[in-house]
């Protein structure tokens, strides 16, 4: 005998949480005057019919006398318990009179006179003493109270859950209402055979109190079949609904209608997972004999023959393949470690894109590429491993060997791609190229030019001896352009893949001083968004001509190199025109003073380094201000800031001033 009071707070706080599996239960139970014994429990109303045999079963009898008195009640989960019957004056004998009841916190307690004994109804299905007994009373009357619903539960619980298959002395269907339909769901896609699925089959029953639950977020309960009778209650999503009767697709349970289609038959739906699982657990049996076999061959076999795998799940045939790859994988490398090849690893590779021993396959060409102690063989260990150190280990079988060489062009490619980079390795490369057959540095005239270092201005006495000339450019015959420009004369060459100027300076005489102004235009006054810019600007003219020495060098040069031109060798001692900017500023029209010569301003210079070859490193500029100056003063200390700076010294060799210095108005 169980007492409440023995509970722990915390228990009972989780008793009177705890909601109840059904809206109603009812139960049966014999009163004697020894005991409480429960008889049934179900969600299932009792029938009006059934309730009148009950009485006519207890009339005359009397529980003082040792009779067994049959009985029923209802418990509720929102409402007081009653008698399965309603005129309870008339029909309830004395000896048995359901005296109170009341709802509590989620416990249903009601209250039986046997006479005086008061009987808990906690929500997990069990009966318990009331703690507030008068144990005066119970030890008068001597009744005991015994009850089998919870163990029966449990029992339930362990059958759904042990691998045992568990046979039951007595019918435990009326209890399955009982048991939590998840928990129900997840003991049967657990099952790990058939005969357990046998055995959880045998404990559902197609009775209608195993009822429905709410699949919708909620549902209308009417006063009829119909979307035309009146709502009289709403049900939640998960609500259990037991079914009295069904009619024309409505459920009633008791108190009202309520659509079918709209609920999810838990008996239905623990029969569509167990049809689920035993599928599952058959095709599983099936598969496992299929796969038995360990060759390609018995593997093959299975997968050929769609009449077995039909049913079978995909992720387990491709298992089998995965299988079946693994073999081939492994039989297709060890033919190919046997023969010991590069054909044969290569034919390994190719076959095997995710193969488990693609990084031994790799490993083995590497050493037979290695042992052949060639430049092919360096080179293709190199783009196998990509480790510079076969770079040098291929140059020198080269360099070491006794006789001309012949190699893979596409590996020599290679070996141009990773090594040579700057215009001083050239020579290197020219030399490698003297002892391998069939390829001349002519093959190469593309790239070389590309690389970095290549020079493309020179002057008429270093030309000659350039390694630009000595192993490229030799080859070709430029067509060659004579222009005369500023201070120096200018020979172009137009070679088939680069253009060359060769400058030589002049003897040049000053002839005169000018100014000039020019509009800016619109993009570059793009910066002061003002259309009306101008630049004016002073010049010095000089008459300019190539001196003796200069003239023999030009001459040498022409003489000594191949070109195509169409000129006449009279005109490099022609006389040409030069100018030379010494001064420049910017001013708009609306701001232009009368007279600037004179006028004290703020002035900005900006003086241009710029990087050599023309396409080379970009230009930089270094600006600084002079205030409160006149234009001549201001021109005098930015020319001196400009004799100043070193663009070498700031920026690198390659360098150089060009121009003329800018000054502008602030």
């Amino acid at each position: 005998m169980k007492n409440l009071s023995s509970l722990s707070t915390k228990t009972q706080f989780q008793y009177a949480n705890e909601k109840l599996p059904h809206k109603e239960l009812q139960v049966i139970f014999q009163l004697t005057k020894d005991k409480i014994d429960v008889v049934d429990i179900s969600a299932k109303k009792i029938s009006r019919q059934a309730l009148v045999k009950l009485l006519k079963q207890n009339e005359g009898k009397n529980i003082a006398n040792g009779d067994t008195f049959i009985d029923c009640v209802v418990l509720t989960h929102t409402n007081r318990s009653k008698p399965c019957f309603i005129d309870a004056k008339k029909n309830i004998p004395e000896n048995s009179v359901f005296h109170d009841s009341e709802v509590s916190g989620g416990m249903v307690l009601m209250t039986v006179l046997v006479p005086y004994i008061v009987v808990g109804a906690a929500s997990d299905g069990d009966f318990y003493v009331n703690n507030k007994i008068d144990n005066e009373l119970l030890n008068r009357v001597g009744a005991t109270i015994k009850s089998d619903i919870f163990t029966t539960k449990n029992e339930i619980h362990d059958a759904l859950t042990n691998n045992a298959i568990t046979t039951f002395t007595k019918n435990v269907k009326p209890y399955m209402s009982l048991i939590d339909h998840d928990f129900l769901i997840k003991a049967i896609n657990s099952a790990q055979s058939i005969e357990k699925l046998e055995s959880i089959k045998r404990l559902l029953s197609d009775d209608n109190y195993y009822g429905f639950v709410v699949k919708s977020p909620v549902v209308n309960q009417r006063n009829r079949p119909s979307t035309k009778g009146k709502i009289i209650n709403k049900h939640k999503k998960g609500t259990l609904i037991i079914s009295e009767k069904i009619e024309d697709g409505w459920v009633y349970n008791g108190e009202g209608w309520i659509y079918k289609k709209i609920l999810l038959s838990r008996l239905a739906d623990a029969q569509k997972a167990i049809s689920y699982r035993e599928n599952n657990l058959r095709l599983n049996q099936r598969y496992a004999g299929l796969v038995s076999g360990s060759s390609v061959a018995s593997i093959n076999k299975v997968l050929n023959n769609k009449e077995h795998l039909a049913g079978i799940p995909q992720d387990k045939i491709n298992k089998l393949k995965a299988k079946r790859y693994a073999l081939l994988d492994e039989a297709d490398f060890k033919a190919a470690k046997q023969k010991n090849t590069v054909a044969g690893f290569d034919r390994y590779l190719a076959q095997h894109k995710k193969g488990a021993y693609r990084n031994e396959a790799l490993l083995a060409k590497k050493a037979i590429f290695v042992s052949q102690a060639s430049f092919d063989g360096y080179m293709n260990a190199f783009a196998l491993t990509k480790k510079r150190s076969f770079l040098a280990l291929a140059k020198n079988a080269i360099v070491n060997s006794n006789e001309s060489v012949h190699v893979n062009r596409q590996l020599l490619d290679t070996y141009f791609e990773a090594q040579i980079k700057h215009k001083n390795s050239i020579s290197e490369f020219a030399g490698l190229l003297y002892k391998i057959n069939d390829v001349s540095i002519n093959d190469y005239s593309k790239k070389l030019l590309k690389l970095s270092g290549i020079t493309t201005s020179f002057r008429t006495d270093n030309y000659l001896e350039s390694i630009e000339y000595q192993y490229i450019l030799q080859y070709f015959t430029p067509q060659l352009n004579v222009n005369y420009h500023h201070k120096y004369l200018n020979l172009d060459l137009t070679y088939p893949d680069i253009n060359i100027r060769i400058k030589e300076d002049a003897n040049c005489d000053f002839k005169e001083t000018k100014n000039g102004v020019r509009n800016r235009g619109f993009l570059e006054s793009l910066v002061t968004l003002n259309g009306d810019d101008k630049v004016a600007y002073t010049y010095d003219v000089f008459n300019c001509k190539l001196g003796r020495n200069e003239l023999t060098s030009v001459k040498k040069l022409l003489h000594d190199l191949p070109y195509y031109a169409d000129f006449s060798a009279s005109t490099l001692s022609k006389s040409w025109e030069a100018t030379e900017t010494t001064s420049s500023y910017t001013y708009s029209t609306e701001t232009k003073s009368t007279s600037f010569s004179s006028q004290l301003a703020d002035w900005k210079y900006t003086i241009t380094c710029s990087g050599r070859p023309i396409f080379g490193p970009p230009s930089r500029t270094h600006s600084g201000l002079i205030k409160n100056s006149t234009h001549s003063d201001a021109y005098l200390m930015a020319q001196k800031a400009a004799d100043e700076l070193s663009c070498v010294e700031l920026h690198g060799p390659e360098y150089f001033k060009t121009g003329y210095v800018d000054i502008e108005i602030q």
